[in-house]
């Protein structure tokens, strides 16, 4: 292996999207136009690799919900899984379409008192983020990563 090919990762991460069309307490929650992230390569000095967009989650009746997200490490964890190792990733979730006021989310903990809107879904109303810092990068073994994760959306 080059030492250019070494330090290039194609990275890709699958969500497994839970569409939930849920019956809860007469709940109805859809979440559209989820998306799998193609980061595609990355070379050392290049910086973290972000990536981020737009969805849909609406409500019926409308109110508040959750999210809750599991990474497919052992521990729920969200990182690439690759031959050679795993490179740790952040992900972000916001209840507006944008990055600015985005909040940190944490393998199987609940983020709450999301805003929820009404049917249906004629535009975004969310974001969903990744980061990979550099670091993370650095430190890892040249190869393709993947990583597959679980969102759930639940009304409160």
């Amino acid at each position: 292996m080059s030492i250019h090919s070494k330090f290039k990762y194609v990275c890709s991460v699958f969500l497994l999207l839970i569409t939930v069309l849920a019956v809860i307490a007469h709940a109805q929650i859809i979440i559209s136009d989820l998306q799998p992230f193609n980061l595609g390569g990355w070379t050392i000095g290049s910086g973290d690799i972000t990536a981020n967009q737009n969805i849909c989650v609406s409500l019926l009746p409308q109110g508040p919900y959750s999210v809750v997200v599991d990474g497919d490490s052992q521990n729920g964890e969200f990182v690439l899984l690759g031959a050679f190792g795993s490179i740790a990733y952040q992900l972000y979730f916001n209840d507006r379409p944008r990055l600015n006021g985005r909040t940190e989310l944490a393998p199987g903990v609940a983020l709450t008192g999301l805003a929820g809107r009404r049917f249906p879904c004629n535009a975004p109303t969310a974001n969903l983020s990744i980061v990979i810092p550099e670091v993370n990068l650095t430190a890892a073994s040249g190869g393709s990563y993947a990583s597959t994760i679980e969102l759930l959306v639940s009304p409160e």
